[in-house]
């Protein structure tokens, strides 16, 4: 038996999280979904059952290339048709025991899907286990190409997520207000174009008028 087998998890089980924990997973799950525009396909915290016949696992934020389960699914069964994971993050927390941790990511790894650790601490580090890597990689800073480009780069004293189009965020919170703030200001861009082009035609039709008023007939 490989030493990851074994009866499943149940559904029930919590794992306690500390506030970085949380605040990585949910700051990664947001940004993910952002940025593959569908968050269907980005899935945090479901037990998942692998068709290894293995105990459930339950990654910190899971990227699928298509939908695999209904948006209010509580856990993820996967069988001999659905799909693998594209990607899995996983955020390590102080209390995960190293042996065992190492034994998860190498049983994620041999499931087919690339691999992400993200571990903060007062020296943040990123590895990308890709799915035809022999050996984990460094990736701090590098764009994750299963994470729809997302980098992680270190900000001040802790980790932060790059967007593709210039977005830095230490939180969901800071990257959803920057995102509502680039909307307002696209919308308030609309807006004033859609004045100025308002106001352009009003001078044309007063020209139009007093050209009229000359009898010339203006040109169209």
């Amino acid at each position: 038996m490989h030493p990851d087998d074994g009866i499943y998890a149940p559904d029930e089980v919590l794992v306690p999280e500390s506030s970085v924990h949380r605040r990585l997973s949910m700051l990664i799950h947001v940004a993910v979904a952002d940025l593959v525009g569908d968050a269907n396909l980005v899935r945090g915290n479901l037990n998942w059952y692998p068709p290894d016949r293995g105990n459930a696992i339950a990654p910190d934020v899971m990227v699928f290339g298509r939908v695999a389960m209904a948006a209010d699914a509580t856990s993820y069964q996967q069988g001999p048709d659905d799909p693998t994971p594209v990607a899995v993050v996983e955020v390590p927390s102080h209390s995960d025991d190293v042996m065992s941790f190492m034994t998860k990511q190498t049983r994620l790894h041999r499931l087919g899907t690339a691999v992400y650790i993200v571990m903060p601490g007062d020296t943040p580090t990123v590895t990308r286990h890709g799915r035809d890597d022999d050996e984990p990689r460094r990736w701090l800073g590098l764009p994750c190409p299963e994470l729809g480009g997302l980098v992680f780069k270190v900000d001040g004293d802790q980790l932060s997520v790059w967007m593709p189009d210039g977005i830095t965020a230490g939180s969901a919170e800071e990257l959803l207000a920057q995102r509502t703030a680039r909307a307002d200001e696209a919308g308030q861009h609309a807006r004033e174009a859609d004045e100025r082009a308002r106001e352009a035609d009003e001078r044309a039709a007063r020209l139009a008028a007093q050209l009229r008023s000359a009898g010339i007939e203006p040109e169209v």
